[in-house]
């Protein structure tokens, strides 16, 4: 832009006759949705634009100039993050869930919550970006994630009861904290043709106190042992099977804040 900053551009574009005038509004309301973010480890919503010849809709964010965390944890040319760096933007990750969560009335849930989606400023604050939210508008259905994870038991007669929706997609975000506070600890990623599932992986090691230490990645030269008790201890209650038992990011956040040490 023309005062210096960096911007992600989402393009969508589809055939005129795709793009109904339930499309359209469902486009406009998320929009909205995303406008009414404003935290300093979110990304910023900067505008949005329209276009009918050829048919486009473009919304427009700030955009962290140093990558995303998945690639400082999982690729080989990834900066190194110490250990006090991942206690902060464990922290600070926590923070925005908190905000999204239980300061946002309705609450925000990001549609796809992980460490590819969390972008880092130059001083490695992170931000996140929730950039799949907009792929529903180009071709896959246009239903909340958390609805169609969970076989369809937000709906009723074919209608979608919204609150059980909500409750599902901030469920799942806690879920997907928990793992990555695991890739945070791990330097694993959730995924990987290279390794094991990291969920099954780790689970093993969750269990006992004593093996915490077995989850700790190979490449931190210190670990601060009594964060690293409170971290795995997290993601235990937010990788729990039932979603009901996950807490939420309040209480979540006020364990990290009292317990983790982020200078050692």
């Amino acid at each position: 832009m023309k005062d210096g900053r960096e911007i992600a551009v989402v393009s969508m574009s589809a055939p005129v006759h795709y793009w109904t005038n339930y499309v359209e509004l469902y486009f406009q309301k998320e929009v909205v949705e995303v406008a009414r973010l404003s935290h300093e480890n979110a990304a910023k919503m900067v505008g949005y634009c329209k276009s009918s010849d050829p048919f486009s809709r473009m919304v427009v964010f700030e955009y962290p100039p140093n990558g995303t965390l998945y690639e400082h944890l999982h690729d080989v040319e990834g900066c190194q993050l110490s250990w006090p760096r991942r206690m902060k933007i464990a922290l600070s990750i926590a923070r925005v869930l908190r905000y999204l969560h239980t300061e946002l009335q309705p609450p925000f849930a990001m549609a796809a919550l992980a460490s590819s989606s969390i972008y880092l400023t130059e001083d490695f604050s992170p931000k996140i970006i929730d950039f799949e939210r907009w792929r529903g508008l180009v071709g896959k259905p246009l239903l909340s994630s958390g609805c169609v994870v969970n076989g369809g038991g937000g709906h009723s007669n074919g209608v979608v009861d919204s609150r059980h929706v909500r409750f599902m997609d901030v469920q799942a975000n806690t879920f997907a904290f928990g793992v990555i506070l695991l890739e945070l600890i791990s330097g694993r990623a959730s995924l990987s043709k290279d390794t094991d599932d990291l969920l099954e992986w780790a689970r093993k090691h969750l269990e006992q106190p004593g093996e915490f230490g077995k989850l700790v990645d190979p490449k931190l030269k210190s670990v601060g042992q009594e964060s690293l008790g409170i971290i795995c201890n997290v993601v235990n209650l937010c990788i729990d099977a039932e979603p009901s038992r996950r807490p939420s990011m309040n209480m979540i956040g006020a364990i990290l804040e009292e317990g983790v040490d982020t200078s050692v």
